[in-house]
Order: C-alpha cells, then structure tokens, then sequence
C-alpha cells in the first residue's frame, strides 16, 4: 500500500498517476485499452487509501487517453527506425567472460564490474585461452544497423526484445550501442527470430 504519509499534498490524480507509472504491466494494459475502469479503481483506491472510486476512475482514463495517444505516436517512430534498420546473421559465434582482459579478435566486447565479456568470430580464435574464461560456442549474431536517429529514440531495445520473448525467443547476450543492436541467440532460434525483424523491415 502507499504511504499516505508521503502523499498527503498530492491530488488523487496525481497518486494515481504516480501509481500506475510504478506498475508497467497496468500501464501495458492502459495502452492497449484492455482495462476494466470499474474494476481498477477499485484496487487503486486500496492501495492510495484515499479519494472516491469514482475520482480514481477519473485519473484513470484522463491517464489512459494521454499514453494511447503517446504509444501511437512512440510505435510509428519505432516502426519508422525499423523500416530502415538493416537485419543481418552471423553463424560461428562464440561467447567469452573472463575475470581478466584479453588480447584476442572480437565483434563486440563489454566490461563489467568483475568480468570482460567478448563476442567473437569463433573461426578466428587460436587457441591458448586461459583455463579461467568460459567460452560458449555454436551461437548466432542477429546484428541490427539502424538510422542514427535510434540514438534518440526512447523504446526501441525494449519493442524488439519484447518481440523476441513474446515468441519465447532466448537472447544469450544483448549489447546495443550508438546505431549497432547485437542479439546473441542460440542456432535453433535465430531464422524465427531473422524472420520475426523482417517482417517490420
């Protein structure tokens, strides 16, 4: 429940707002107009502990109009980049994490506060790794270039990995970085989900 404590200069509006912000999957719901206004009010007024349901029902569909408006206009920017985002597989790819840096080729390599991370061309690895690293093999690079203006564009990550996994698509590493997205994905997934990005391309 909220702390009513925290909350008493605010309008009810403005705790419903602050509420449902707090909860994406309602908010998801809200985009998709899918909510029974009754029937959530009532659960929110709980949980604000204060106002008439009536007044929270209020707050809920002025909140519902303003972010199905936003979503439409977010999707089509989206949509937009992925009209002209280039889609392309690449086989053979291996997956080091290693405590220490390497001195070897990679496509993409990440660090992290106890670890380095390399994507790599496994046919042009030697061999000589150090016995501490863990290398997984045999994976696939789903590698997306799109326009610069993705850089700007607030959802984009999220509209594509939410694509993958509402098709129960694994993603084994993800790095995106300036206008490159590069999805590692297990062999047996990567044609659904190539497939999947091409048809928005």
């Amino acid at each position: 429940m909220v702390n009513n404590s925290t909350d008493k200069t605010k309008s009810i509006a403005q705790q419903v707002r602050d509420t449902l912000f707090m909860r994406p999957s309602l908010m998801d719901a809200l985009k998709l107009r899918i909510v029974n206004y009754s029937a959530l009010a009532r659960m929110l007024r709980r949980d604000i502990g204060a106002g008439s349901v009536e007044a929270v029902k209020a707050a809920i569909i002025r909140v519902s109009e303003e972010i199905a408006e936003e979503r439409g206009l977010q999707e089509e920017k989206i949509l937009s980049i992925l009209r002209e985002t280039k889609v392309r597989l690449q086989d053979k790819i291996a997956v080091i994490t290693s405590p220490d840096m390497l001195d070897i080729p990679y496509i993409v390599t990440a660090y992290l506060t106890d670890s380095y991370v390399y994507i790599v061309d496994q046919t042009q690895l030697g061999g000589g790794l150090p016995g501490d690293v863990e290398v997984t093999s045999n994976l696939i690079a789903l590698i997306l270039i799109s326009p610069k203006r993705v850089e700007v564009t607030p959802g984009f990550v999220a509209f594509i990995t939410g694509l993958l996994s509402s098709r129960e698509i694994n993603i084994v590493e993800f790095i995106s970085c300036s206008t490159n997205t590069v999805i590692i994905l297990d062999s047996g997934d990567a044609l659904k989900a190539f497939s999947l990005l091409e048809n928005y391309t």
